[in-house]
């Protein structure tokens, strides 16, 4: 099997993302760690011009968007499982991925900012004092966002009726809110969802961390 190098930072929910197909899949890769500090070092823009955080490599060829990388490793992988060969069911999965990227992530973001202290210019997480009380304003905000997932997602502790790399993609953003303290005892489903997934041996092996 060609090298798979990822270019990851430990908090980095996106490569999270990766880390936890990476494991589902059995994948050996190489981690390398990019600091979340702005500017990114010169040779991982010249890697990644977006400067964002995973980027792939897998022996020579370079990937960058977590979600894009999500679908080229099951499909490497051919795992229909994870990334249906079906049009319709595969249609679900993308339609997931996009509502979330495009929306539901920022939701999130906005009470993890004040909740850890995070500044995109001074190194990511903790780099300014954490403010409970802003983020107890934006946890009231955000709740009609978190209604709409909690019924977007299914009953059965997965995002679509089974496990698929859009389990993949929240999987990290639920486990950061048992370190954000973000109460979800008022949407059952997406409790459910991730005590099931944060549970799952593979995101255990992904080395999740706050």
């Amino acid at each position: 099997m060609p090298g798979l190098v990822l270019y990851d930072n430990p908090r980095s929910s996106n490569a999270l993302k990766v880390r936890f197909l990476l494991a589902e899949l059995g994948m050996p890769h190489e981690r390398r760690t990019v600091d979340l500090a702005r500017p990114r070092p010169e040779g991982y823009i010249a890697l990644n011009p977006v400067g964002g955080i995973p980027t792939l490599d897998d022996d020579g060829f370079v990937l960058s968007e977590s979600h894009a990388i999500l679908r080229y490793l099951a499909a490497r992988a051919g795992r229909d499982d994870l990334l249906p060969a079906d049009p319709f069911e595969r249609a679900r999965v993308d339609e997931f991925l996009d509502r979330f990227h495009t929306g539901i992530r920022a939701a999130f973001f906005r009470h993890e900012v004040p909740a850890l202290g995070y500044s995109r210019d001074r190194g990511g997480f903790d780099a300014v004092p954490r403010d409970p009380e802003a983020a107890a304003v934006a946890a009231r905000s955000i709740a009609p966002t978190l209604a709409l997932l909690d019924d977007l997602v299914g009953p059965t502790a997965t995002v679509l009726g089974r496990f698929t790399i859009a389990d993949c993609a929240i999987a990290p953003v639920l486990h950061r809110t048992l370190h954000t303290g973000l109460d979800l005892s008022p949407f059952p489903t997406l409790t459910a969802l991730r005590e099931a997934l944060t549970t799952r041996p593979s995101f255990l092996a992904a080395d999740p961390v706050g």
